[in-house]
């Protein structure tokens, strides 16, 4: 069997695995309680398979859902043009085999949404598409937010621009589409240097796809290799998922066309200072993927093996947070020669429809989501472990099912400093006045959950996991500089 057919019977078993099993996907992982990063992208260009180029782009959109899971969408090329086939919803209820099956196009952009400008509706699903009289056009998938969204948004409509929908991509659009006639790298050079805030995006036309980073880099976007296909992916592990040589990171400030005389950089001038956001590795990225060199896993277990030397209490029991404290209690737990127990057991099956906009609804959503495991818990002082807290809805109700199970003490034990500010670079967080750590009275904080303590990492447990000081990173969330 030749590599290419290896291939691609690779990709029709994951593609079969993951459409059996479709009711048995957790879309109940991603609580509406937790920061929500804003969209995940993923693209390849010149697959030549004919009919499997969708394939991929669907298997990475999957490996992206956690970033995104409103809605999802698909750009490509046909003899009609660019077209785009995008709904509400998890990537696996708005894409069917028949579908998939039916797209020719090797050359295929894809994006998975989660609203922070832009209210969540169809009208709002990525790729945007424009298309003029002739056919010819472009499509756009972007992760981030822009901060000059209504000085632009005013100056477009003084100009005559009509608007379809509610997000800030489709500025991004309209001035890409303005200057598409210059070439879609001279485009996006004139682009950025309008536009403001974060966007780590993707743009096709005709022929060629070409990503582009905000000059501080503020979120992630890699570069990847299938045979003679290229890959653009919000993370490493969607290239992974879908068999994928990692390249390298898109730089900060940096252009990348894939088109037919191959991949070209193009680097407008960077910001001096970095601003890559802090919280992709805290919460955001999946642990098994790498940003900058860096493995995700690594450093969440490295902060967790730093803020074992910050607990002044005797422990028995290490359990994490289901799922989101897993590295970080390895790393505790190891740091503390303590056992590691998953004794928290989270339904996969509970459906987002009980989720309430209020306290008591997103506490009952807990309840409903764990239970604890008495055998393990009964009689034990535990140190329950999580990546952050920021409303402290998971915190509370962990604690008291713990204490409920028979636990002799619960110390939550936080693997990131104390999250206190709003974010503005595309990030959903509650309003200050929602944030669970309003002060430095962390006896106060403990009492209101009901543990017997809470210890957070402190900011330089973060750096030196990171192996880089604070200059490198967005921090505003912890440190409230917004840069």
């Amino acid at each position: 069997m030749s590599t290419t057919e290896k291939d691609i019977n690779y990709f029709l078993l994951n593609y079969n695995l993951v459409q059996n099993h479709r009711e048995h996907l957790a879309k109940d992982s991603f609580p509406e309680w937790r920061p929500q990063e804003k969209c995940g992208v993923f693209a390849v260009y010149n697959y030549r398979e004919p009919g499997k180029a969708a394939i991929i782009t669907y298997l990475g959109l999957l490996a992206l859902q956690h970033r995104g899971q409103e809605s999802a969408g698909i750009a490509f090329k046909d003899d009609n043009g660019i077209q785009s086939i995008k709904g509400m919803g998890l990537v696996d209820t708005v894409f069917t085999r028949e579908t998939l099956s039916s797209i020719k196009a090797g050359t295929i952009l894809g994006h998975v949404r989660y609203s922070t400008t832009g209210i969540s509706n169809a009208a709002n699903a990525q790729p945007l598409v424009a298309r003029s009289f002739d056919k010819t056009g472009i499509a756009l998938a972007h992760n981030g937010n822009l901060t000059n969204t209504r000085k632009l948004q005013d100056k477009l409509l003084l100009e005559g621009q009509i608007f379809h929908t509610t997000s800030d991509t489709e500025i991004l659009l309209s001035y890409l589409f303005r200057y598409r006639r210059q070439g879609l790298v001279n485009a996006v050079k004139k682009t950025m240097s309008i536009v403001e805030g974060a966007y780590a995006a993707v743009i096709m036309d005709d022929d060629q796809l070409v990503a582009f980073r905000d000059p501080g880099g503020f979120r992630p976007l890699v570069i990847g290799k299938f045979g003679e296909a290229i890959v653009f992916a919000s993370e490493t592990a969607a290239l992974d998922t879908v068999g994928a040589t990692f390249v390298r990171d898109v730089r900060p400030g940096e252009i990348i066309s894939a088109g037919p005389g191959g991949l070209k950089s193009t680097l407008v001038q960077a910001d001096t200072k970095s601003s890559l956001c802090i919280f992709e590795y805290v919460y955001f990225a999946r642990p098994d993927s790498v940003i900058d060199g860096r493995s995700v896993h690594q450093v969440r277990r490295d902060v967790g093996s730093t803020l074992a030397g910050r607990i002044n209490t005797n422990l028995d029991l290490v359990i994490p947070s289901p799922d989101s404290g897993v590295s970080a209690a390895i790393g505790l737990a190891e740091a503390l020669n303590l056992p590691l127990e998953w004794a928290v057991h989270r339904n996969p099956y509970l459906g987002r429809t009980f989720i309430e906009p209020t306290r008591d609804g997103r506490e009952q959503a807990v309840r409903l989501k764990f239970n604890p495991i008495q055998a393990l818990i009964r009689g034990k002082r535990v140190a329950v472990v999580d990546d952050s807290l920021v409303r402290g809805t998971t915190a509370r109700v962990l604690t008291s099912l713990l204490l409920a199970s028979g636990a002799a003490g619960v110390h939550l034990c936080i693997a990131s400093p104390p999250y206190r500010n709003p974010c503005y670079f595309g990030i959903d967080i509650p309003v200050a006045e929602d944030l669970a750590v309003p002060g430095d009275d962390f006896d106060r904080l403990a009492l209101s959950i009901g543990a017997d303590s809470i210890t957070f990492a402190e900011p330089e447990d973060l750096y030196n996991a990171l192996g880089s000081d604070q200059s490198a990173f967005c921090t505003a969330c912890f440190s409230g500089d917004y840069r």
